[in-house]
């Protein structure tokens, strides 16, 4: 399907193979080594190739289209990913473009990538605002995530984190659920979303952790700092990255917001954990359903609870560990 004399698929072929929904890597003639891949799973398409000794990448600023350090049989790679599927097609000639200047003009592929962009636009959509909600939500359940990989493990703390776009609860393990909120109010005043987010699962014990963060003006640590230092964590423990960077783009975060100015954090308390038990204040089915109400006719149901001066329970030994490191990195 490749084009005699020429070192990239004619369009109408890479067309052809994003319409098979399969998984591909296509090796692009020339030197250094790149592959073009295509990885429906994660609807991600993009080129992969060796890094220079010193060369890191930085931010896009466009939304849909990141640069990454990953690892690939124990080499260090550059990766260049589109991540919205609808322009694939559309952005397929920026990543031949790339190309030719990693391999006809011997450029380091984030310089490539800079100048392409720069070169044909802005492309991709460029990223929106991330919402404060989501910039609190985040930063808390990092700080547990740092807290885990430091005490059980990378692996382990990656499997464990299900993140903020899950139904489920925030982490499993060993055993217990956890379920993460993070307020910016001088009252540990916390919003849940549902009647069943403050259910615990059969046979799993449910903890609620509460954050307080405040904003710390010119001091504290801003989330872009947070997602540096956790994934410098994962590298340094030979954690999964790429599982780690789903979660996070799950999440709503894009690494172009770290080019934009963040606000700075510290914590405003000390984390506080509640086991989740029949005495909690809280709201579920059950509960609506034994006042004799027709929940089938309440689409959504969001509330604040209070939990200010509300007695903590002791919990167990790695919340304990993973809480007393995670809150160094807000300090």
């Amino acid at each position: 399907m490749s084009d005699p004399g020429d070192r990239h698929l004619r369009g109408t072929s890479f067309a052809s193979y994003l319409r098979t929904a399969l998984p591909i890597e296509h090796p692009i003639a020339g030197t250094p080594r790149l592959v073009l891949f295509i990885d429906p799973d994660r609807t991600r398409i993009g080129l992969r190739g060796p890094a220079a000794a010193d060369e890191v990448p930085s931010p896009t600023g466009l939304e849909n289209l990141t640069v990454r350090l990953v690892y690939r049989e124990q080499q260090r790679m550059i990766e260049v990913a589109v991540t919205d599927p609808r322009v694939f097609v559309d952005s397929y000639p920026l990543l031949c473009a790339v190309a030719d200047r990693v391999q006809l003009q011997k450029q380091p592929i984030t310089s490539a990538v800079t100048q392409t962009v720069r070169r044909l636009g802005h492309l991709l959509r460029p990223g929106q605002k991330l919402p404060q909600h989501v910039e609190t939500g985040l930063t808390g359940e990092l700080c547990v995530v740092i807290g885990l990989a430091r005490t059980v493990g990378c692996d382990a703390a990656l499997q464990a984190w299900h993140g903020m776009a899950s139904e489920e609860h925030d982490f499993t393990c060993a055993g217990n659920d956890l379920e993460v909120k993070t307020t910016t109010s001088d009252r540990r005043v916390h919003w849940i979303s549902s009647l069943t987010q403050l259910v615990p699962s059969p046979g799993r014990p449910l903890w609620l952790v509460s954050l307080q963060v405040t904003d710390a003006g010119t001091d504290g640590t801003t989330l872009a700092e947070l997602i540096a230092r956790a994934r410098a964590v994962f590298d340094a423990g030979g954690g999964d990255l790429d599982g780690l960077d789903d979660r996070l783009r799950a999440a709503g975060w894009r690494d172009s917001y770290a080019e934009r100015p963040m606000r700075r954090w510290h914590l405003r308390s000390r984390p506080a954990v509640f086991a989740v038990a029949s005495d909690l204040p809280r709201l579920t089915p059950d509960m609506l359903g034994s006042a004799v109400i027709d929940t089938a006719r309440i689409s959504e149901v969001r509330y604040r609870l209070d939990l200010d001066g509300y007695p903590t329970d002791p919990f167990p030994d790695f919340v304990s560990g993973a809480l007393v490191l995670g809150q160094e990195e807000l300090r």
